[in-house]
């Protein structure tokens, strides 16, 4: 298996109700280069953390 990032079903809310992030799958393969871009409050920032 070369996958060296897996996120399977990632979600994230805040307490005011707010859905940042909601079912998201992401395989990062050993050796990609990956960027997270997106407009501002897009959740570029919560994906990170």
């Amino acid at each position: 298996m070369n996958d060296m990032i897996v996120m399977e079903e990632v979600w994230k809310a805040y307490p005011n109700g707010v859905m940042a992030i909601n079912g998201l799958n992401v395989n990062i393969e050993r050796g990609e280069f990956v960027y997270v871009v997106g407009p501002s409050g897009a959740g570029k920032s919560t994906f990170i953390y």
